[in-house]
């Protein structure tokens, strides 16, 4: 799990809770896909190998059709995640003087 927040005490802060909960559900997505996403190719080439049967085909496609229903919204979610960390961090830091009205 990633540790980028550096807040006081984020373990207080239901957001940043439910924020880590959907992290690691979004984890599991994208290791489920991407894990459908090698079956599929598995499937394919040992298809091509021997002789490319009716069930290889549909695991194959199956498996890349699912993975990809799987994997499509988990990396926009991870976007989203990764750019409320980065505003957390940035709304934390004190400001730069440069920063500041003359």
């Amino acid at each position: 799990m990633n540790s980028e927040i550096t807040e006081a005490e984020p373990s207080k802060d239901p957001v940043v809770i439910r924020r880590d909960r959907i992290d690691r559900l979004n984890t599991i997505a994208k290791r489920t896909g991407y894990g459908l996403w090698a079956v599929s190719v598995v499937a394919f080439f040992a298809g091509l190998w021997s002789s490319l049967t009716s069930s290889m085909h549909f695991v194959s496609g199956v498996a890349l059709v699912v993975g990809s229903i799987i994997l499509a919204p988990s990396i926009v979610i991870s976007y989203g995640i990764r750019a409320a960390r980065r505003e957390d961090r940035a709304a934390n830091q004190p400001p730069s003087p440069l920063d500041s009205p003359k």
